[in-house]
């Protein structure tokens, strides 16, 4: 027979550990060394995990070979502390396949000491999907498919902060705009698809190639790799319907520049006078 509480009457032990059970989010509780005493209906659901399976047993039980160290590490060091902490995990079901979580662990005190965790845990798998399509996208040139300006940036910033020697190629198309004037632009947008593809063909498992925006494409490549100026120039000489010429400028890192602007400038100063003799 289910008990009806009265109006300010407070719920009993057993009425609180039903209460829990029924709630549509994971719940976990540990004593004060980590071991898991309870795990709710909805947990079991969710992980595969019943409360006899965990029961004694730390939450590492419930991590697997892609969860990340450094969330593990985050964790731990707020528990070490007696602290609570809000995170994104990538645990293991019981059989074996990865979900994300959102976790919020609290810790609970009583007269100062520190007895339990109360841990409540999400799926969070749907969303953090779909945030990640948003940055891949956020780092995608839409037209192209390859990666956009700032895709650019933060792999040549990244690669100079690594200490990686690398060249970087610049390359801009000749007279695309008479293009968009004479065949409309989305023959232009063709054009760029297939300059795209060109360029990721020549490159291809050596570098990375991006579209910086407009008719301006670069491509980040190791020092020794092979070199593709004139294989980029047969490559749109070949494009049909008609031949695609384009001014290249390379440099060096860290021969001739250390930072990612003077690199730059340097391959783009290039590239322009290439631009300017062509037109000559």
């Amino acid at each position: 027979m289910t008990t009806v509480l009265e109006h300010g009457q407070m719920p009993s032990e057993e009425q609180v550990w039903r209460l829990l059970d029924v709630m549509d989010v994971g719940l976990l509780i540990t004593d004060a060394a980590r071991r898991i005493i309870y795990v709710n209906a909805t947990f079991t659901r969710e992980s595969g995990y019943t409360l006899d399976e965990v029961r004694g047993h730390t939450c590492a039980v419930l991590q697997g070979p892609e969860t990340d160290p450094a969330d593990i590490e985050a964790m731990r060091q707020a528990l070490d502390q007696g602290l609570g902490f809000s995170r994104v995990v990538l645990n293991y079901r019981k059989d074996g396949h990865p979900i994300r979580y959102r976790v919020r662990v609290q810790p609970l005190y009583e007269a100062g000491v520190l007895r339990y965790f109360v841990g409540v845990q999400e799926d969070y798998t749907e969303t953090y999907a779909a945030l990640e399509r948003l940055g891949r996208w956020a780092h995608v040139d839409s037209l192209t498919g390859l990666g956009n300006r700032r895709a650019f940036d933060q792999a040549l910033n990244q690669a100079l902060v690594d200490g990686k020697a690398l060249q970087l190629v610049l390359l801009d198309l000749n007279d695309f705009k008479q293009v968009n004037d004479e065949r409309g632009h989305q023959a232009g947008d063709r054009l760029l698809v297939e300059v795209a593809q060109a360029l990721s063909g020549v490159v291809g498992g050596e570098g990375s190639v991006y579209r910086l925006g407009g008719d301006e494409f670069a491509a980040l490549l190791p020092p020794d790799a092979a070199p593709v100026v004139e294989r980029l120039r047969g490559a749109l000489a070949a494009l049909e319907p008609a031949a695609v010429c384009a001014a290249v400028g390379v440099a060096w890192a860290p021969d001739e520049a250390r930072t990612a602007p003077a690199l730059f400038r340097l391959a783009d100063s290039r590239m322009y006078q290439q631009k300017v003799g062509t037109r000559s």
